[in-house]
């Protein structure tokens, strides 16, 4: 983590990741197993005759633990990667250290080592491995504040995107990088920082000069055969390359590198990436249908008889709409209208107040019946929807499902973009006024939330439409 593999430091990281283990086992056991009334229980445990197969395959299970630490990458360098990547690698590792104890034991017999054990192992493991490890981050940044600990780093290309690159660098110091200078063809970019010579002496400049790291930050489109160059240079030497992937203007994209099949490329995304988050929300949405479908199934009842006596037809509205990618589904509500109101749109076309949009909206639909009103005022006819959040053709907090009449006249590309996640039951615009909103200002509050979505911003949504439902705001 503080320098390359091989020198003291490295191997003080690997011995301290291994101590830290069988420290935590250690921890363990003692609290599982001391008695109160033995206070040598520690030495009393460890005065115990060692068999030489357990000493083996204690070696073996270090041994193990070690390869799973260097597996998950804890070993290379962490500089500029993230805290919550490292924690993530940390948790990965000690997951597989406990299946190889877990191994070990059931090997060894070892009688103090069961499932519950392991368990705590585990836990206890994470808390103290990435506790050390947090706190040894923030001491490197610490030193490298302070000029210890440093790289020399090359810039290759002095443009825009070479000069926004080096400004980044020099605000922070805590990353350890001094900015040898830069190399360009054109020397005019100098600006105040140190002018290295043009791109073709590069290959001389780096047989006198130390450099640790080069940051190549030209135009893709016009110098892609000296990038080539360059790379296949620094490769050639064992210099590390960064080569700055920012290579398109987006606003909202963001770019991260992934091994396709054995291809490295660079993906951008706009919207949530998978990871726990996204896990957790459909977590979350499994958890509230279920419960909210057990609750309210007298409401339910109540809400199906109503309709029944009411007027005839069925007792559900089952329409296609448009989800998540722009596959559809058959959203399920209450039936709020009369069975012939699909047809009948055609003939009140001229009454829609959303004219020049692709919504229908009319306040006092004549379609609507009695029971309906009342059902959609309170919003109990999309109950029957938590029943497509189960199934996963929604989510319980999302930008509202249009219908495919709405969505095949959406006309501007960037409102189209709302399909890119599942839609909801709930969102931004339910919430900020509902029917009394524009359309354009629908569009953005969706887009606004996909831009802005957390797991925070979801429950925030979830508690401000209890409210917005019970004073029926927008609501027609």
């Amino acid at each position: 983590m503080i320098s390359r593999n091989g020198t003291i430091s490295d191997f003080c990281l690997k011995l301290n990741d291994l101590s830290l283990l069988v420290l935590s086992l250690g921890i363990v056991i003692v609290f599982r197993y001391s008695p109160s009334s033995s206070p040598t229980f520690v030495v009393d445990y460890l005065s115990q005759r060692v068999k030489v197969t357990n000493a083996m395959l204690g070696l073996v299970l270090l041994l193990s633990w070690y390869a799973a630490f260097a597996a998950q990458g804890l070993y290379t360098s962490h500089r500029l990667g993230s805290r919550t990547k490292e924690l993530i690698e940390v948790a990965r590792a000690v997951a597989i250290c406990s299946v190889a104890l877990l191994v070990a034991a059931a090997i060894g017999n070892w009688p103090t080592i069961g499932l519950r054990t392991i368990g705590s192992f585990g836990l206890v493991a994470f808390v103290i491995v990435s506790g050390v490890r947090i706190a040894l981050r923030y001491n490197l940044r610490w030193l490298r504040q302070r000029g210890v600990n440093v790289k020399s780093l090359l810039i290759v290309g002095g443009g825009s995107r070479g000069r926004a690159f080096a400004a980044h660098i020099n605000r922070r110091h805590d990353l350890g990088y001094k900015i040898l200078g830069y190399v360009d063809n054109d020397p005019g970019y100098a600006n105040g920082a140190r002018y290295l010579g043009t791109i073709e002496e590069l290959p001389q400049l780096m047989s006198t000069e130390v450099i640790d790291e080069v940051a190549v930050a030209l135009p893709i489109k016009s110098h892609y055969e000296q990038i080539e160059r360059a790379v296949g240079l620094l490769e050639e030497q064992g210099i590390t390359a960064h080569v700055l992937s920012d290579m398109f203007p987006q606003k909202l994209a963001r770019a991260h590198s992934v091994d396709f099949d054995g291809m490295p490329i660079v993906t951008l995304g706009s919207v949530p990436p998978f990871s726990w988050r996204t896990e957790a929300k459909r977590l979350i949405d499994l958890f509230v249908a279920v419960v909210m479908l057990i609750v309210s199934a007298p409401v339910l009842l109540a809400a199906a008889i109503a309709i029944k006596l009411d007027s005839r037809g069925p007792i559900f509205f089952v329409q296609e709409r448009v989800g998540f990618n722009k596959r559809r589904f058959r959203m399920i509500k209450f039936r709020t209208m009369a069975i012939d109101a699909e047809a009948r749109m055609k003939d009140l076309e001229h009454l829609n107040e959303k004219q020049g949009t692709p919504i229908f909206k009319i306040k006092n639909d004549p379609r609507i019946t009695r029971v309906g009103r009342w059902l959609r005022k309170t919003s109990i006819d999309e109950l029957p929807q938590l029943i497509n959040v189960f199934v996963g053709d929604m989510s319980v907090v999302g930008p509202r499902p249009l219908s495919v009449r709405d969505a095949t006249r959406m006309e501007e590309a960037w409102q189209k973009r709302r399909f890119s996640v599942k839609p909801g039951l709930t969102c931004l615009w339910q919430v900020s006024g509902r029917s009394n909103l524009s359309f354009e200002q629908w569009m953005q509050l969706d887009l606004d939330y996909i831009d802005q979505w957390s797991l925070k911003l979801d429950a925030s949504i979830l508690l401000r439409t209890i409210p917005a439902i019970v004073l029926a705001r927008g609501a027609s």
